[in-house]
């Protein structure tokens, strides 16, 4: 394996340890109902810093895990939602890494997207293949998984960009 092969799987792990940590501190230190404004930040920060720093595909690997490892470190979310969290995860991602020379387009359309996804398939996807009754879909829409995505994401942008800023000077 040659060195820029090796410093990219290196960065891309230590990108998802550190998403996987940040999950864990939410359910490791009471952090009460609104540890998603906490936890979410910090989790959207890895995955635009991994697009940012090490590329599409680092963030894309990060986007697909990482709700796998939230569910595997205690988060109360269903299984079936997985798979639409990874997916606007990854739209997150995608739009920041497209717009990556304007930061701030990227984060807030990227931000947009991400929110996008998650609601309309909370909302859309998720009932018409019935993998939640509506009830709980529509709960979940309202609560965690609608207007928090964007928020978070945001967030977690504002975090990113100085980050992502003072690394690239020395990456």
């Amino acid at each position: 394996m040659n060195n820029n092969k090796l410093k990219y799987l290196i960065r891309t792990a230590m990108l998802l340890a550190l998403t996987i940590v940040f999950q864990s501190l939410g359910r490791l230190i009471p952090l009460g109902q609104n540890s998603n404004f906490i936890v979410g930040p910090l989790v959207n920060a890895c995955l635009i810093i991994s697009a940012g720093l090490v590329g599409v595909f680092s963030g894309a690997a990060i986007s697909f895990l990482a709700p796998y490892g939230a569910i595997l470190t205690g988060a109360t979310m269903p299984l079936p939602l997985a798979p639409f969290i990874a997916l606007g995860n990854f739209a997150l991602v995608l739009v920041f890494y497209i717009f990556r020379k304007k930061k701030v387009i990227g984060i807030i359309l990227g931000s947009i997207a991400k929110f996008a996804v998650i609601y309309g398939s909370l909302l859309y996807i998720i009932p018409f293949f019935k993998l939640l009754p509506a009830n709980n879909a529509m709960a979940l829409a309202n609560a965690a998984f609608g207007w928090p995505q964007l928020v978070t994401a945001l967030i977690g942008g504002i975090i990113a960009m100085p980050i992502i800023y003072r690394l690239e000077k020395h990456i």
